[in-house]
């Protein structure tokens, strides 16, 4: 492993020496639990949680301060922790070539997030020109379910947003042999402007446009923090967040044809949001 130049140890409250007379206020216990996150590709890293104990952070203005000095000392030092201690594990997918059988994915469940990037990737032999579907079900709003994004679908929702105005969106088409298509679900604005949503449910779902051949795609999810979200050309990306996770998933598109609804292509899986606290579980179905 190499030498670790980012986890940085706790040292102030070590070399601090109040002045006389000043009234000192420590931190409470925080903790931030992330992945490690370098793992090569089919393998995902495990969670890793680094704990700011008490007392170890002191401020001369009141606890909130301290705690504050907690929190930036977890944010700055918690993926390096991960990435030093944590280790590499096969994901626990039953296949990942032309045969698939018996497939099991566990559902995941998620670090707090705000924005999701939804990318569907195939490659070479898989098949030619994957359409994509991905929308909002069962939030008993008329504008959120069941407007699908995708070819021959909405580009956006609502039309015409931009990527940080948009609820869900479709970064175009892609008709190639081998390709990626992205769709961005913006779980921050959609809680922005629907504050009375506390479950949130997202379908995906996927058929071959042109042919298909072993139908085997990856579904990769990635989740940011913070930050905007930006439509540049065919992918969708997140400027000045942070990365929390990126993880993937494989599935068998089955179906090939030519403009079927969402009730006629392969279904892929749901994401279930919670508003509280902002995290979500991924639910690949087989």
């Amino acid at each position: 492993m190499e030498e670790n130049t980012t986890y940085k140890p706790f040292a102030y409250v070590d070399q601090y020496i109040p002045t006389e007379g000043t009234t000192v206020y420590y931190n409470t216990e925080k903790t931030r639990t992330v992945h490690k996150n370098d793992c090569v590709e089919g393998t995902i890293g495990n969670p890793i949680t680094l704990i700011a104990e008490a007392n170890k952070f002191v401020s001369t203005i009141n606890v909130d301060d301290a705690n504050a000095q907690a929190e930036s000392w977890l944010n700055a030092n918690a993926q390096g922790y991960a990435n030093n201690i944590g280790t590499c594990n096969i994901r626990p997918t039953a296949w990942r070539g032309a045969n698939p059988s018996c497939v099991l994915e566990p559902s995941t469940t998620l670090l707090p997030f705000d924005y999701m990037v939804i990318r569907y990737k195939w490659a070479l032999g898989a098949g030619t020109d994957l359409d994509t579907f991905t929308g909002f079900v069962n939030t008993g709003i008329g504008t959120l379910d069941n407007e699908w994004v995708g070819f021959g679908q909405k580009n956006e929702v609502p039309a015409n947003a931009a990527a940080q105005d948009s609820y869900v969106m479709w970064s175009g088409d892609v008709v190639d042999l081998t390709g990626t298509e992205t769709c961005l679900i913006n779980f921050k604005k959609v809680k922005e402007d629907h504050t009375n949503l506390n479950d949130i449910q997202v379908r995906m779902a996927a058929v071959w446009w042109s042919s298909k051949n072993t139908g085997n795609i990856d579904v990769e999810i990635t989740t940011f923090l913070g930050g905007t979200m930006t439509k540049v050309d065919k992918d969708i990306i997140n400027d000045d967040g942070q990365q929390v996770q990126q993880l993937n998933f494989s599935k068998n598109i089955s179906v090939q044809g030519k403009q079927l609804t969402i009730n006629e292509v392969s279904n892929i899986g749901y994401i279930h949001y919670s508003n509280t606290p902002s995290t979500a579980n991924v639910v690949i179905n087989y």
